[in-house]
């Protein structure tokens, strides 16, 4: 493939504004579908604060934030802020009015941007001039833009924006329209700077019905958001953006760009391979930095220095250049001390910086000789390590606390630096007890098929294996999981789902009680074959046990086993809840077992018992599921179940090419039935889809293949990345044969 032909997919120096690439964030956007849906019939809507550091998707999300609300048949204003733009009351709100009122007159309010009403308004703000005509005045019915013009015309920038004026202006502009109107606010962080102006959004638009708030910022605006709004809890929800926490994530922002402009990832991306944890790794998870590391992958292969998309050390030097490029590294005094400090120096930054501005030295010595004693690092090494660094002022202590003295673009410099010297540095700001508990299931977890429970739990008043039985107990008999208990119960389930052939699972239940946390923790096998490791899990317990009683604190552990839910039981009750996220976290779960039992286990057994739960109890199965299930039934000989899903497939798909895969599988269950003409007629139909679809290649996981053989038609499955296309003509050839043979 000639990758010259194609522009390189991965735009880092932009956040997303098409839909269709826009990954993850499943939770986030349900939150904003909610509050838009809310404020459709609500008095008075519930505000949105997207808030996270720097490059962390705010405003990706904001441009989803707005498709959702268009689609809803919001009036939606877009206002990018300045720091120029809150330097006066008057400059600030200028600034709303202006895009609200014009895109009120681009939905054809107050007869549209061609009308007089919107020139006459274009005549006040630009020249300062006050119609003096009564019937010109008519056509701008507004108070504020006279204001506004006879402060500017007379030099009186600073005059005080009158409340009750503008907030009249706004209910005749919504009366108008007709309809909510929702004001999205990119880099709320200037707002911070002028707190007036903040206090003065709060009194108009609290109080005016029909507007909405979307306001995007890092967390550094929200202790002043809290104290204006007082509390923000009231009237915004808060909506918290950091990198992406899973590697599918990550996997479909790399995969996603690519498939847009028309390339099957495997062509130029292993994707079974590491390379996706190394990315999702080595990125944080953060989207604007695989954006970035794509960029270069993509970029390589276009000048021919790669044959794949893979990660190496001059990968990371390419990235390290393209982010010099974008900065004056010699302006930045901590990268430029930086660049010259030595590797075991790096070491001691990544661990002394862990907590970041979270804790002491001693607190990190405490947590590093819990999980080492002195085998990597002595006391008295780290600490003269901390003095040469904060020496140089590249970390800094407060009151005690150690600190990068960089901002974030510092940051990620650091990190790509430190991987091309052999140090995984990075920054994750963890509190204190996450530390600890991070650094000890990375110790546990490095005992094959030993995982943990997906939560800290910071409550030692209730035994955690109690709440395990009360979960046990209440879904047995039909009632309701206390809320706080909900997500404990999506790490429950894939445990009872691999389980399900046993009659209990044992778990390792440990208590911390120190200086540095005191919290519960729990630890399984994650298969029944894995159980044999349970005693090396313990032993490694013991190890940290005696670690965490030399500094100061104390662990006690437990085994139990625990009777196993069936997952019947399990499905039928959460399809019977009201919680959403619940069940679609399980439904994407259970597919994701099915595909694997199927693909990488070989398991028709296994994937068919996946298989029948989406089927049998779970609603609202999108099309792409439909048609994996039905594949797996199709294979399993459920012909007239994997017809129906088929069938329901092709309906629910919306693009016309979409609907050639299932049409194909339709075909062959159809052949499978001995239906022959009607088969011809399906794999004809997804051949025309494919042939207007204008795709050169379909690659799938796996299709099935019919082939005459003297006479007889046999089903072959193949698993080597089959092309649709190809495999549509040759099921066509051979049921034109076969019909011809039957015929003639």
């Amino acid at each position: 493939m000639d990758l010259s032909e194609f522009h390189n997919p991965y735009d880092f120096a932009n956040p997303v504004a098409d839909e269709d690439l826009f990954v993850g964030r499943k939770d986030e956007m349900e939150e904003i579908k909610y509050y838009l849906d809310h404020a459709k019939t609500a008095p008075r809507p519930i505000n949105i604060a997207l808030l996270g550091q720097r490059a962390s998707g705010k405003t990706s999300m904001l441009n989803m934030t707005e498709v959702e609300a268009k689609r809803r048949d919001f009036c939606t204003i877009r206002i990018d802020l300045d720091e120029g733009d809150v330097k006066t009351q008057l400059s600030f709100f200028y600034k709303l009015f202006d895009g609200i009122f014009t895109q009120a007159c681009e939905c054809g309010a107050y007869g549209g941007k061609e009308g007089k009403t919107y020139d006459t308004y274009l005549d006040i703000v630009n020249t300062y001039a006050i119609p003096k005509d009564s019937e010109e005045k008519l056509f701008c019915p507004f108070i504020f833009p006279i204001q506004y013009a006879k402060a500017m015309g007379s030099g009186n920038i600073n005059a005080q924006l009158s409340d009750h004026n503008y907030k009249t202006d706004l209910t005749k502009l919504q009366s108008e329209v007709n309809r909510p109107i929702v004001l999205l606010l990119a880099e709320g962080n200037v707002l911070a700077i002028s707190k007036i102006n903040l206090e003065k959004l709060r009194n108009i638009f609290m109080n005016v019905s029909g507007f909405m708030l979307v306001i995007t910022g890092t967390p550094d605006i929200l202790p002043v958001m809290d104290d204006v709004f007082s509390p923000i809890v009231r009237q915004f929800k808060k909506i918290t953006l950091s990198g992406f926490k899973t590697k599918s994530e990550t996997e479909d922002c790399i995969s996603k760009p690519l498939k847009k402009i028309g390339i099957t990832p495997h062509e130029v991306i292993d994707l079974q391979t590491s390379v996706v944890k190394e990315i999702h790794d080595l990125s944080g998870g953060r989207p604007y930095e695989i954006q970035l590391i794509c960029h270069i992958l993509f970029k390589r292969l276009q000048l021919k220095k790669a044959r794949k998309m893979t990660l190496h050390i001059s990968v990371l030097e390419d990235v390290r250049r393209e982010l010099e490029t974008s900065q004056d590294i010699t302006a930045r005094p901590v990268l430029t001390k930086l660049r010259h400090i030595k590797k075991n120096q790096l070491s001691a930054l990544k661990l002394l910086c862990a907590c970041n501005g979270r804790a002491t030295f001693e607190d990190i010595w405490k947590v590093e000789y819990i999980i080492n004693r002195e085998n990597v690092w002595t006391k008295e090494a780290l600490n003269r390590e901390l003095g040469d660094l904060t020496k140089e002022e590249i970390i800094t202590i407060d009151r005690g606390l150690l600190k990068f003295n960089g901002d974030d673009f510092d940051k990620v410099y650091t990190k790509y630096f430190a991987r091309e010297k052999g140090v995984s540095l990075s920054f994750p700001d963890f509190p204190l007890e996450v530390f600890l508990d991070v650094r000890m299931r990375a110790q546990i977890q490095k005992i094959e098929g030993i995982e943990a429970i997906d939560k800290l739990f910071l409550n030692l008043d209730t035994d955690l294996s109690t709440v395990f039985e009360e979960i046990s107990s209440r879904i047995k008999g039909a009632s309701d999981i206390l809320d706080p208990h909900v997500g404990i119960l999506e790490d429950l389930f894939p445990i009872m789902l691999h389980y399900r052939d046993l009659e209990s699972v044992p778990f390792i239940f440990l208590r911390i009680s120190s200086s540095l946390l005191n919290a519960q923790m729990c630890y399984y096998a994650a298969h029944p074959i894995a159980t044999k490791q349970i005693g090396e899990c313990l032993r490694k317990i013991e190890e940290l046990k005696n670690n965490i009683r030399e500094v100061g604190g104390d662990l006690v552990f437990d085994t139990k086993n625990l009777t196993v839910i069936p997952p019947e039981i399990l499905c039928k009750y959460i399809m019977s809840s009201s919680n959403d996220r619940l069940k679609n976290n399980v439904t994407g779960l259970l597919e994701g077992e099915m595909f694997n039992e199927y693909m990488n286990r070989k398991s028709i057994k296994g994937a068919l018992c996946n298989a029948d739960l989406l089927y049998n109890y779970f609603e609202n199965k999108g099309p792409g599921l439909c048609n994996n299930i039905g594949y797996v039934f199709m294979n399993s000989e459920r012909l007239d179940e994997a017809a129906q899903l088929f069938e329901m497939a092709i309906i629910d798909y919306k693009d016309e090419k979409d609907r050639a895969l299932p049409n194909y599988n339709l075909g062959i269950v159809n052949a499978k039935r001995k239906y022959y003409k009607e088969a011809l007629f399906k794999i004809e139909l997804s051949i025309q889809q494919l042939i207007e679809s204008g795709s050169k290649k379909v690659i799938c996981s796996c299709l099935v293949v019919p082939k005459l053989i003297n006479g007889r038609l046999l089903f072959e499955e193949v698993r080597e990345e089959p092309d649709l296309i190809v495999v549509t003509l040759e099921a066509k050839t051979s049921l034109a044969l076969l019909l011809r043979e039957q015929e003639g």
